[in-house]
């Protein structure tokens, strides 16, 4: 039987690595910006490069989960992987500290970086994340609250960092290697953060841990069987589509439209107070199921983008229309592991055999092609209307684009959202299918003891 091995502080502890993940995220979601006023690449190159990059995920993800699937250790199947933290980090400082070369050269550059945070330290990290929650803890109720804690406390932390980073852009932003220590000064200490989940939370039965080796093509088939993790895998695409395009296209958003680079700092502040709806997360679960709660947040960020769009350089406007886009977007990308292990509980009643690793790419994979597609998509319309890096005023049409990516586009792909999870009915039959896997394993079990 399973004993829990991780005490009071399991749930302070399992939200360290996702804050230093989720503060990752917000510094390399800079990258557009930095590249054209800093390194000197055009918006459209710039897309192109990060969606190219992007393409390497889908084979790094399967190649990741396949080999989490297959990991047994002392440490447990998911925890070792816990380590790739250190590399993404150091990696992001080499990112951001293009040398000074030629436009290939610095193109090269980038897209290295890029693809090894990626492709490899962000796979592994997200490949091993609802692996690491399933094999940490049985309780469910204690999974949600883990979830709902961290989902907070990931908004929270890179909520402060989004009000020092304008600030630091504009101090340091502008002179050579400026942006080497904006990202050492943020990144230095949240990799030594995001270690300490690795540090105290473990998994249990690791003694107990079966060796039996499940191959690519047995995963790859129960994959294709599990008609959930597909449709949770899209709705992950167009989750992080939405909200990276607005995130991507702030910058630019402040910096031209409102004509106050600083002032996108009242955002982030504001931001501090979106996670908290995260605190109805575990009643949603228990009263009207968590992807009906998800779906009334796709409802809230529709109507977050179309506030944003009427706004122009109203900041109360645009306050209330970020807050709503934050919180509408929410549910699915910080409380989605909980969906994650309904699909491997799906998958192990429809097929017989529990896929962990594997099940955790599909929207891992889908939620970073959906943020490569954030840049690919605003550089393609930014660059086609006009935008020109470094210039002291955009044509109309630029402005106009860059208003669209930011409020109306992100809304209609949310719209497109809500129509694809209206399919995700899991919660439906889940205690039936928790119930008939019970009862095969003390089928199992009684054979054995015979």
């Amino acid at each position: 039987m399973n004993k829990e091995k991780n005490g009071r502080l399991f749930v302070p502890a399992w939200c360290t690595r996702g804050i230093s993940i989720a503060i990752h995220s917000i510094l390399i979601m800079q990258i557009s910006y930095y590249a054209t006023e800093s390194a000197g690449l055009s918006i459209g190159m710039i897309g192109a490069l990060i969606l190219a990059a992007r393409m390497f995920d889908g084979f790094t993800d399967i190649f990741a989960g396949y080999v989490i699937d297959n990991t047994h250790t002392k440490l447990g199947k998911a925890r070792p992987y816990e380590l790739f933290v250190i590399p993404a980090w150091l990696l992001a400082i080499l990112l951001f500290s293009t040398p000074d070369i030629s436009i290939t050269g610095k193109c090269i550059w980038i897209f290295i970086m890029y693809v090894l945070i990626n492709a490899v330290c962000t796979t592994f990290l997200g490949a091993c994340d609802a692996v690491f929650l399933a094999r940490s803890t049985t309780d469910e109720s204690r999974r949600a609250r883990a979830l709902t804690a961290s989902g907070i406390a990931c908004m929270i932390f890179p909520a402060v960092i989004s009000m020092i980073l304008p600030i630091l852009i504009e101090k340091w932003g502008t002179e050579p290697g400026g942006w080497t220590k904006i990202s050492m000064a943020i990144g230095v200490p949240a990799m030594l953060f995001g270690l300490i989940r690795f540090l105290y939370v473990k998994e249990i039965d690791v003694k107990e841990e079966k060796t039996e080796k499940i191959t690519l093509k047995t995963s790859i088939k129960c994959l294709l069987k599990n008609k959930y993790i597909w449709i949770l895998g899209l709705a992950y695409l167009l989750c992080n589509l939405a909200t990276n395009l607005s995130s991507v296209v702030q910058t630019y958003y402040f910096t031209y439209i409102v004509g106050n680079l600083t002032s996108m700092s009242l955002v982030g502040m504001l931001g501090l107070f979106t996670p908290l709806i995260l605190l109805l997360f575990p009643v949603a679960m228990r009263k009207i199921g968590g992807m009906a709660f998800v779906k009334i947040g796709l409802i809230v960020a529709i109507i977050g983008g179309i506030v944003k769009y009427f706004a122009g350089a109203n900041m109360p406007m645009l306050l209330i229309g970020t807050v709503l886009s934050g919180i509408g977007t929410t549910g699915l990308i910080m409380m989605g592991s909980i969906f994650i292990i309904q699909c491997m509980d799906y998958g192990e009643w429809k097929t017989g055999i529990r896929i962990e690793g594997m099940m955790n790419t599909i929207p891992s994979f889908a939620g970073k092609l959906g943020t490569g597609l954030a840049s690919a998509l605003s550089g393609a319309i930014m660059g086609a209307a006009g935008y020109v890096g470094n210039a002291a005023a955009q044509t109309a049409s630029a402005n106009t684009a860059i208003v669209w990516c930011f409020s109306l586009i992100p809304a209609i792909i949310c719209i497109i959202a809500l129509i694809t999870l209206h399919f995700y009915d899991y919660e439906k039959i889940g205690e039936k299918i928790k119930k008939e896997i019970q009862e095969k394993k003390e089928v199992k079990k009684d054979e054995l003891l015979l």
